[in-house]
C-alpha cells in the first residue's frame, strides 16, 4: 500500500516508477520520534528482508537502483 496522501502523492509516483510492492510512506514524527531521528527531512533505506542498509543520509538513485537488485 502506498500512502498518497496530500503530504506525499511524489511519493506513489516514486513508488510506481520502481514497480515497489511495498509500503512507502511520508512520516508525521511518529517513525522519526520512535527512531530517535533528531530532525528532518531524513532518508533511510531499508533493504529486502527488512535489513536496515543507510541510516538518516542521503541516498542516491543509484544506492536504490542498487539495493533493489539484490
Amino acid at each position: 500500500m502506498v500512502d498518497v496522501s496530500a503530504t506525499s502523492v511524489d511519493l506513489g509516483a516514486w513508488a510506481d516508477t520502481y514497480h515497489l510492492s511495498f509500503p512507502v510512506m511520508h512520516d508525521d514524527w511518529s517513525l522519526a520520534q520512535e527512531w530517535s531521528i533528531p530532525g528532518t527531512p531524513a532518508q533511510h533505506l531499508i533493504g529486502k528482508g527488512g535489513e536496515i542498509l543507510l541510516v538518516n543520509t542521503r541516498i542516491s538513485t543509484a544506492q536504490i537502483e542498487e539495493a533493489l537488485a539484490e
